[in-house]
């Protein structure tokens, strides 16, 4: 089942994908932006990439991920599980971000294979007009489908299950044929800030 909000937890402390800045602008960006190789993704098969990403690590991944359990969300951006607080000034200093995808924004959600959709939406940037085009892949059910393919998906999948997984790819095309790093905002119902205390 389609879910109606989607979480995300972000803390970028490397600051690789300078979350702080592009967070008050109209995109925010995956690991992709950090040197890595758009058509990457392509090169080999979508379980493997989906497995490299949740399981082994992939520090210049394509994908965002997103939880169905704002819990988990926040427990992914404050890791060291320290107080905080909200703030309401995007400009101030904050710590981390918990973001929220309204899917009911999302026109055309269609599927495409199981456990992965097409979706639409209307973006802010004028970069990406007249809509922004986006890949979600629900990751438990899609790697359960796949789970007799060529690699051993199991920690995957109990990965997958323990974060109620979504994985989001920004499909949006740049430059000879690969995959934008950025994902447009106007998805998002809401971008919260916070401080830990």
């Amino acid at each position: 089942m389609f879910p109606k909000y989607l979480y995300r937890g972000d803390s970028d402390p490397k600051n690789d994908r300078n979350l702080k800045l592009t967070l008050n602008s109209s995109v925010i960006k995956t690991n992709l932006c950090n040197g890595g190789n758009g058509r990457e993704i392509f090169n080999d098969t979508l379980y493997s990439i989906v497995n490299k990403h949740i399981h082994i690590g992939w520090d210049k991944t394509h994908f965002l991920s997103f939880s169905t359990d704002e819990q988990i969300a926040f427990q992914y951006a404050n890791r060291e599980k320290r107080e905080y607080e909200e703030i309401f000034d995007s400009q101030e200093n904050w710590d981390f971000a918990v973001l929220t995808i309204d899917t009911s924004v999302l026109t055309y959600k269609r599927q495409i294979a199981t456990g992965i959709y097409c979706a639409h939406f209307y973006p802010y940037s004028r970069e990406f007009q007249p809509f922004y085009r986006l890949i979600l892949i629900d990751t438990y059910t899609y790697l359960k489908s796949n789970m007799f393919g060529s690699i051993d998906l199991s920690q995957a999948i109990t990965k997958a299950t323990e974060s109620k997984e979504w994985l989001i790819l920004p499909a949006m095309p740049f430059g000879n044929g690969e995959c934008s790093s950025k994902l447009d905002v106007a998805c998002f119902k809401e971008r919260r800030m916070f401080k830990i205390m």
